[in-house]
């Protein structure tokens, strides 16, 4: 059937200023309960809306599962309660109002935005998805997660995309609370409070030195580890954090040559160079069959850390985020 009008909003470009349809809508209802109106009916705001589109009140009324008696009765009550006729009769149908029309216009949008509420609670399909999902992952968990999950999303879910965003030093769980970060993977002890998480693996740390490397021919020694020059990635705010502080209490001093960013990049210098590093196995395990590095363990033992997902008890029953945790969970959960 001809729309006469479709959307509030093209009313609006013509006649009124802008302004925010379901506002419009609210403080149509705000006002009522200021005037002391009774209740706004639910299939009143139905019987206004099917009224705009149909034109004819036995269409109306038969659209909602009204008798048509019961549907002029119901017109009434609006007509008084507005103090408008809001439609009136013309060449055999109803035309609206110019208050009749902006109030149907309204009701159709409010109408549309519940009903895609409701429908946002559907089961999750992965093979039609074009959703993005956005994820905290510092440089060491995007070199461990990203091959494999990409390959995953490729196979099961071809329309999703996924985006990792730079962890905030302060308050990385304020852009989860509001939905702009899905999921946090990797360790983090600032996620407590509204948050839940999962384990997904346990991770430890491991020297990295050139393959030909003098010092170390025939392994690891504590002598060799105080001896050398130390290449090694800020910690500040990581789970790293914890490598010098068992080092102090092992009276253990690295001397270091070289400070990055990150850990990536650690595995190609020390592959050209007398340089020795500690960073995670996991890393360690991506190179060394790339670059020309010896992976050793350390001379002294340090505990290993927790790696989990992180989210947000608001997104816990989203149906798209609880498939990409299972999803994430299954690639990454140690055996």
């Amino acid at each position: 059937m001809k729309m006469h009008v479709t959307r509030f909003g093209d009313y609006y470009d013509r006649h009124l200023a802008p302004c925010d349809l379901a506002s419009h809508f609210i403080t149509v209802i705000y006002n009522m309960h200021e005037m002391h109106v009774p209740d706004f009916e639910f299939t009143e705001i139905r019987l206004i809306a099917e009224m705009l589109e149909r034109r004819k009140l036995s269409a109306a009324a038969a659209r909602l599962g009204l008798s048509q008696s019961a549907a002029s009765h119901a017109l009434a009550r609006l007509r008084k309660r507005f103090g408008d006729p809001l439609f009136t009769r013309s060449a055999g149908d109803f035309q609206p109002t110019p208050y009749g029309e902006r109030l149907g216009l309204a009701a159709r949008e409010a109408l549309d935005v519940l009903v895609a509420g409701v429908a946002s609670n559907r089961p999750f399909d992965p093979r039609t998805t074009t959703r993005r999902f956005t994820l905290y992952a510092n440089d060491v968990g995007q070199m461990v997660f990203l091959p494999r999950l990409l390959a995953f999303l490729k196979k099961e879910a071809p329309g999703a995309t996924v985006r990792t965003s730079p962890i905030p030093l302060e308050n990385p769980g304020a852009a989860m609370v509001s939905g702009d970060v899905d999921a946090a993977a990797g360790f983090f002890d600032n996620l407590t409070t509204g948050f839940r998480q999962s384990l997904l693996f346990r991770e430890r740390y491991v020297c990295a030195v050139r393959a030909n490397h003098p010092k170390f021919r025939t392994g690891m020694t504590l002598e060799a580890f105080k001896a050398s020059e130390h290449a090694m990635a800020d910690s500040t705010g990581m789970a790293h954090a914890v490598i010098d502080r068992f080092l102090a209490k092992q009276r253990i001093q690295r001397n270091v040559a070289l400070r990055v960013p990150g850990f990536h990049v650690l595995p190609m210098i020390i592959a050209n160079s007398d340089l020795l590093a500690v960073i995670p196995s996991r890393l360690a395990e991506a190179f060394v069959s790339h670059v020309p590095i010896k992976v050793l363990p350390l001379p002294i033992s340090i505990p290993p850390f927790d790696i989990r997902i992180y989210w947000h008890e608001r997104y816990h029953h989203d149906p798209a985020l609880c498939w990409f945790r299972t999803t994430f969970i299954k690639l990454f959960r140690a055996k």
